[in-house]
């Protein structure tokens, strides 16, 4: 039955998936399920007898970044492992799939002058609001988009996270300013939805807009966590602002951008007599 009727298969996959996932990790999954069925079509594949190989295979059609298969490849892995628990297939075609490593990159923060031009911008109070709580709070879309009056508890803000985990954020004086203007309610209220406030994806894509090409919501909790880390060189309670379960997850924000580094190697002082040995003339180059 399943095997021809995926919309009735990628329905309870989903309504399984949001009993424990939050919004946007249930939508990332199923956009990647969707993506594998329809080239299983297209490869006269079905979904549900799908080989190690095959999705070995549909992974390099995602992305070059390993990133990108990497949140592919973990996806189909909840998938396949839910159709089994399920009993609509006897075995787990991802199961030995590889691990799919991704190299720890460097901070990408938004430029302080884009930070700036799109406040400067910014036609409502709500979107200085959005701006501040992503550059100045490091709050992600998820946890932007719900907030209410309610969350708000004296110069601390209650998050709900990734999970569900629930963490306290300080309010920066500049937010706690702009807070004081919103009536009793959702932060960011939206009567199209049965939420009563925006989706993470309409938070995302405001940021997007205000910021311009090339920056994000999440450029800017870049900009927040390596503000914070260059200021106070505390992890433990950078990892406590930016919600992190692991440790290893907010270490990215302590490497150093490259202008920082040259100055640093390039201000070393030569050892007494270094400069002398190097130019000694020598016979052979």
């Amino acid at each position: 039955m399943y095997q021809h009727n995926f919309e009735a298969l990628i329905s309870d996959f989903q309504n399984w998936y949001s009993t424990h996932a939050a919004y946007g990790t249930v939508e990332n999954r199923v956009s990647y399920v969707t993506r594998l069925h329809k080239w299983c079509h297209d490869s006269d594949l079905s979904l549900i007898s799908v080989t190690m190989q095959d999705l070995a295979n549909w992974l390099l059609t995602v992305g070059t970044s390993p990133s990108t298969r990497k949140n592919a490849a973990d996806a189909i892995k909840v998938f396949y492992k839910w159709t089994v628990s399920t009993e609509r297939m006897t075995s787990n075609p991802s199961k030995d799939l590889p691990t799919i490593r991704v190299p720890r990159g460097l901070p990408r923060p938004t430029p302080d002058r884009v930070l700036i031009h799109a406040l400067e911008k910014a036609p409502r109070l709500r979107d200085v609001l959005m701006l501040m709580l992503a550059s100045y709070g490091g709050l992600r879309a998820i946890e932007i988009a719900p907030l209410h009056t309610n969350d708000v508890h004296g110069d601390m803000l209650r998050i709900t996270g990734k999970g569900g985990h629930i963490r306290y954020v300080p309010i920066h004086p500049l937010i706690q300013q702009l807070l004081d203007y919103f009536p009793t309610g959702f932060l960011f209220p939206s009567t199209k939805n049965i939420t009563g406030h925006y989706l993470p994806a309409s938070i995302s894509q405001r940021l997007n807009d205000l910021l311009g090409p090339g920056w994000s919501g999440h450029t800017l909790r870049h900009y927040c966590a390596t503000k914070f880390f260059a200021e106070y060189q505390d992890i433990h309670a950078l990892q406590e602002l930016l919600g992190h379960v692991q440790l290893s997850t907010t270490l990215i924000y302590t490497r150093v951008d490259n202008a920082h580094l040259k100055e640093q190697v390039q201000n070393l002082p030569p050892a007494n007599g270094l400069e002398r040995s190097l130019i000694r003339p020598r016979a052979h180059i």
